[in-house]
């Protein structure tokens, strides 16, 4: 089994406290592929950060790319990981 790592930037959805917007992500993504497979069998992602600026309030919202939804908090102007 061999694991690759890159970072790439992503489409995204960022919803919560009554707005949504779309936005760009960047992401560290890890490629699982089974032995002697040319398409990754997993991908997860991780040091996803929320690549443009916007005007919107501090609070709770969710950040939605490939088909992944990670919850965030907007405090000081700045997206950080939200413990659920």
């Amino acid at each position: 089994m061999a694991v690759t790592r890159e970072t790439v930037s992503l489409e995204a959805v960022l919803i919560g406290e009554g707005h949504e917007r779309r936005c760009r992500v960047k992401a560290m993504r890890h490629a699982t592929y089974a032995d002697e497979c040319a398409s990754p069998t997993c991908l997860s992602y991780s040091k996803f950060e929320i690549e443009d600026a916007d005007d919107l309030p501090d609070g709770n919202y969710e950040v939605e790319f490939d088909a992944h939804r990670v919850p965030v908090v907007k405090t000081g102007g700045r997206y950080l990981p939200r413990c659920t």
